[in-house]
């Protein structure tokens, strides 16, 4: 079970990676140290707390991403906290590079990491041993870690927010030798009274995705869960609207992102784009401020998903420090972090509370909530409010 698990952290997390960081060139940092340098003033309390936070993240990689957004993110969410010292550790999509990066964490002695994607960030072990805690796209078994999206409740959230068009018999497209992925997209969807009538899986390297079309278009499926890599789901809505069937489609925000969408223009339309975070290209307030902070120390930063993520994480991270007694210690924050309750995230997602859920496969869940929009005209459209799958993921 266990490697189970790890695999389909790495391609959950690396489908939202690919997807979410698109177009995002390097940011060259490589395990670098720099201050927090906004000229913002400070709020009472704020400039006179000392911490150290580690941001890690593949800002090179051998695989086709990188996420340097992430860095002025997180410094501009704490730019009141001007002697919070910001480090930054490039995990370089290996396993090699997250230990240097986590091997870094102890070493600075840093309160906190903050970890958006690292494709070779699946052990933390270094960081739970040192209890460092861990904030952002880390896994939900760590007791020191703080998933601000967890890898594989975003599968339920996308059963269930096709359930939530009306569509009852369901057919799934998907990679191959992910089964176990794809039966939360399931146990969503049949969560909600719903029927899955047929799945049919793609080789990565497949040129043609007319078989497993077929498949559950002849199973009769009235909507279709695409969970693929993004070239893949590319070429899934192609095969689907070649059926001739009317269908709703659907799909994670990591494989349909802002930058795919457009490229499939006309193609995307009507479909249904499945996350637990607000979507970045949103016009709400609450995306409007991480923009704000964003370039407000980089103005060229992409907003991305990877950037929303790491926008909750530093929020966090800002409630967090003021509730800290005495030194800002990597023990004193996590108390302060466990503390939390109901911190107002401008709507990018639900108010937060550090009280861990602990779901049938899903140890350590905080965000349990997914939202759905709609491809109109080549915009994402906001389906309703956020959705709770908090029963779905506990069976209770």
């Amino acid at each position: 079970m266990k490697q189970r698990k790890g695999i389909g952290a790495v391609f959950a997390l690396g489908l939202a990676g690919l997807l979410a960081v698109s177009g995002c060139g390097s940011s060259g940092s490589d395990s670098t140290s720099s201050s927090n340098s906004s000229s913002a003033t400070a709020p009472a309390g704020g400039s006179g707390i000392k911490a150290k936070i580690l941001v890690v993240g593949d800002f090179t990689s051998t695989i086709p991403f990188t996420l340097p957004e992430i860095v002025p993110m997180v410094k501009g969410v704490l730019k009141d906290f001007p002697n919070v010292e910001i480090e930054t550790c490039d995990g370089k999509g290996t396993a090699p590079g997250f230990l240097v990066c986590a091997q870094q964490a102890v070493r600075d002695r840093v309160a906190g990491v903050v970890l958006g994607f690292s494709a070779g960030g699946q052990d933390l072990s270094v960081l739970t041993k040192a209890n460092i805690p861990t904030i952002g796209a880390g896994d939900s078994h760590s007791p020191n870690s703080y998933p601000t999206a967890e890898p594989f409740s975003i599968y339920v959230a996308l059963g269930a927010g096709l359930a939530a068009t009306g569509c009852t018999k369901l057919g799934i497209v998907y990679l191959d030798g992910s089964d176990f992925l794809i039966d939360y997209i399931k146990g969503g969807f049949e969560g909600k009274g719903g029927k899955e009538v047929a799945r049919g899986s793609v080789a990565a390297n497949a040129a043609d995705l007319s078989p497993a079309v077929s498949k559950v278009t002849g199973a009769g499926a009235e909507c279709v869960a695409v969970s693929l890599t993004p070239s893949g789901g590319a070429q899934a809505l192609t095969a689907l609207k070649q059926s001739g069937k009317t269908l709703t489609v659907g799909g994670i925000s990591a494989v349909f992102s802002t930058e795919l969408l457009k490229s499939l223009g006309a193609l995307a339309e009507g479909l249904i784009v499945v996350d637990t975070v607000l979507n970045s290209s949103d016009d709400a307030p609450g995306i409007k401020d991480a923009a704000a902070a964003m370039h407000s120390v980089d103005a060229k930063a992409k907003m991305t998903q990877q950037a929303l993520g790491s926008y909750i994480a530093a929020k966090l991270v800002a409630a967090a420090l003021p509730k800290v007694s005495g030194e800002v210690t990597s023990a004193s924050l996590t108390t302060a972090l466990d503390g939390l309750r109901n911190v107002d995230m401008n709507g990018v997602i639900p108010p937060w509370s550090s009280i861990p859920v602990e779901g049938k496969t899903f140890p350590r869940i905080f965000n349990h909530y997914g939202i759905n929009y709609k491809i109109q005209g080549g915009k994402a459209v906001k389906e309703g409010d956020f959705y709770d799958i908090l029963a779905l993921l506990t069976g209770k």
